[in-house]
């Protein structure tokens, strides 16, 4: 198999999937119990949290909260710390791209809790320019989420830049879902007032992610419970789970260098051979852009179709995004790039990571050019 959807979900790395086993043997015991088991999975999870925070150059000022992926980490950062921190002011900042686990909880607050928000627009290249976020700053405005990596396109946001407009604001948190570009982009992630990782897009396990928050931000709990997480996530600790998510980062940040360079390569060669198909569309810019992601469309043939050909050959790529490709609408990303509609509804993404070859790059190009004559 050829796998090109590595955006949406990555194989599980053997060496977390070992470790995991082996912690589930050793630590059963709830990390909020009195006893000896209890405590040693207490421990543990602390260690782990020490790990992580060194791992992205951080002080004991941040803390990680273990949460279930991306999609619960984006909603306790915007809902959680707008609703606690409403009284400072009720403008909120976002932009056209986002994921839906931002873009709906921003909308949420502003339809059922009376926020003021602003959706900001992206230029051609899929970023916020600099220019558009200084002058929707208003001095009411307390929480900005703006992603690092787009996970249809790949473009990649001036996230410190950014932090330097938002912060002269003292009443304003600066917030970046970082899923697509952690492990794989250098960020100095100091800036951020807080960001997130999902374990399963870095070849970790599934319902496994976290929130890294300075420690003088306190969200709202979502959850009313037990006041696990610091009491910013009630629930029993899944400890196995939580502790290799810092094995899983580290695994990842360790390759960084290597697997840009490996990666860049295979993106490097696709988009050329890409070019020289007539009906093809490059989607993705070619500056501020993740090697990681590469979006085009096709202006001839229907886009799920050739997608469903591919995949009958063993070769799997994704058509918009895994959260929106069952419900066939058009790239809301590709839409707020003024791609129009028939590129915006009609588009292919390919994601690799450091197991994908060239020989698979030239094998998919084999393949696409034989379904598009064939299709004719």
């Amino acid at each position: 198999m050829i796998y090109f959807d590595n955006a949406a979900t990555t194989s599980v790395n053997s060496e977390v999937l070992n470790s995991f086993n082996e912690l589930c043997v050793k630590y059963y015991g709830n990390a909020a119990s009195n006893h000896k088991y209890g405590q040693d999975s207490s421990r543990l999870l602390n260690m782990s949290r020490e790990q992580i925070l060194k791992l992205f150059n951080l002080d004991n000022s941040y803390q990680v909260v273990f949460t279930s992926g991306a999609t619960e980490s984006n909603n306790i950062a915007i809902k959680g710390v707008a609703l606690a921190y409403q009284n400072r002011g009720k403008h909120l900042i976002t932009s056209s791209v986002e994921h839906p686990s931002v873009l709906n909880a921003f909308k949420q607050l502003e339809e059922e809790f009376g926020f003021s928000l602003t959706i900001l627009p992206v230029n051609e290249q899929g970023c916020v320019a600099l220019d558009t976020l200084k002058n929707a700053m208003r001095n009411d405005t307390i929480l900005v989420s703006i992603m690092h990596v787009n996970n249809e396109v790949g473009s990649v946001n001036d996230i410190e830049k950014m932090s330097e407009i938002i912060h002269k604001y003292p009443k304003c948190f600066f917030h970046s879902d970082t899923t697509q570009g952690i492990t794989k982009l250098p960020l100095n992630y100091k800036v951020l007032d807080m960001f997130i990782a999902s374990s399963h897009k870095i070849h970790g396990l599934k319902g496994s992610g976290m929130l890294i928050i300075k420690k003088n931000i306190r969200p709202l709990p979502l959850f009313s419970g037990g006041g696990q997480e610091d009491n910013i996530r009630s629930g029993t600790n899944d400890v196995p789970r939580d502790v290799v998510l810092a094995k899983t980062l580290r695994l990842e940040i360790e390759k960084t260098n290597k697997n840009y360079q490996h990666i860049k390569e295979i993106n490097n060669y696709l988009k050329e051979e890409l070019k020289g198909i007539e009906e093809v569309v490059i989607n993705s810019p070619d500056i501020n852009a993740s090697p990681y992601i590469l979006n085009f469309s096709l202006t001839k043939h229907k886009a799920s179709v050739v997608v469903e050909a591919l995949s009958l050959q063993n070769i799997m790529v994704s058509t918009i995004s895994a959260c929106s490709s069952k419900k066939n609408e058009k790239s809301h990303v590709l839409t707020a790039m003024n791609k129009g509609i028939t590129i915006a509804s009609n588009s292919i993404r390919l994601s690799f990571d450091e197991n994908n070859t060239i020989n698979e790059a030239k094998q998919f190009i084999i393949a696409l050019k034989k379904i598009l004559n064939e299709l004719r």
